[in-house]
């Protein structure tokens, strides 16, 4: 039980990467607070983790900073600090760059980024009390240059691999900071784009990743889990891609 007795929020938790983080942290013996915009959803997704104890909701849209502030202290209240922060919570709003209004940046920008920073900072007090640790999901849209109709998102997600960096330098030694960059990862979200495409999205994913397929939101959500241990207790200002060798292809293009 690696994370045994850690006190760990993860947003974005009631589905998708976020939710297998918190699945695969509390059956590695954490104590964790499953956040989502809506109760219902948070009360379906801790029981398909089986309930218990261990799991406490946490509602409030990251969006809006007075509710980042709600779910931090709601962490609190329910486990008395917390030792890891896991900033999940995103959307992947998509718009070709004549296309993107205000309101689209402005969306995608405080969910995606500003949430990241004032949850972290609201956080950083326990943090500091713990020596723990903070984890941001960010994407390889962060690393390179996506898709246009990404536009918006991948200058969000590059800016949450240098906000956590930087981070990672400002708050040492006390509380370490690390990032991780998921590829494609078989999301319910992706899986819905690739039916609606024909699976045209799988089939570009197999092409495109040196491994020749998707990856799953366990295998994703591993790499928050160590990050979260103890035996990650030297990683700091890392970031962590996990996407198959996507990537890599993308600098050099291999062999097949």
């Amino acid at each position: 039980m690696r994370l045994a007795g850690k006190r760990i929020l993860v947003t974005g938790s009631t589905m998708g990467i976020g939710f297998a983080a918190a699945k695969l942290m509390r059956a590695e013996g954490a104590r964790v607070a499953v956040h989502g915009r809506d109760l219902e959803r948070v009360r379906v997704a801790i029981e398909k983790m089986g309930g218990g104890r261990d799991l406490t909701p946490v509602v409030g849209d990251v969006g809006d900073l007075s509710d980042c502030r709600h779910i931090i202290n709601e962490t609190v209240e329910a486990f008395g600090g917390v030792d890891c922060l896991v900033n999940n919570a995103g959307i992947g709003d998509l718009s070709y760059p004549e296309d993107v209004t205000e309101e689209h940046f402005r969306k995608v920008l405080n969910v995606n980024l500003r949430s990241a920073f004032f949850l972290t900072q609201y956080a950083l007090p326990e943090l500091r009390k713990s020596k723990g640790s903070a984890i941001f999901n960010a994407s390889v849209c962060g690393l390179f240059a996506g898709p246009t109709d990404s536009y918006v998102y991948a200058c969000v997600k590059s800016g949450m691999i240098n906000l956590g960096r930087s981070l990672a330098l400002e708050l040492a030694p006390d509380v370490r900071v690390n990032v991780v960059c998921p590829g494609y990862i078989d999301t319910p979200l992706i899986a819905a784009e690739n039916e609606a495409t024909d699976g045209q999205v799988y089939a570009f994913i197999e092409n495109a990743a040196a491994l020749k397929r998707i990856g799953t939101m366990e295998e994703c959500a591993s790499t928050m889990v160590y990050l979260a241990t103890d035996g990650a207790a030297y990683y700091t200002g890392s970031v962590l891609v996990n996407d198959g060798g996507l990537t890599a292809r993308r600098t050099w293009g291999g062999r097949n």
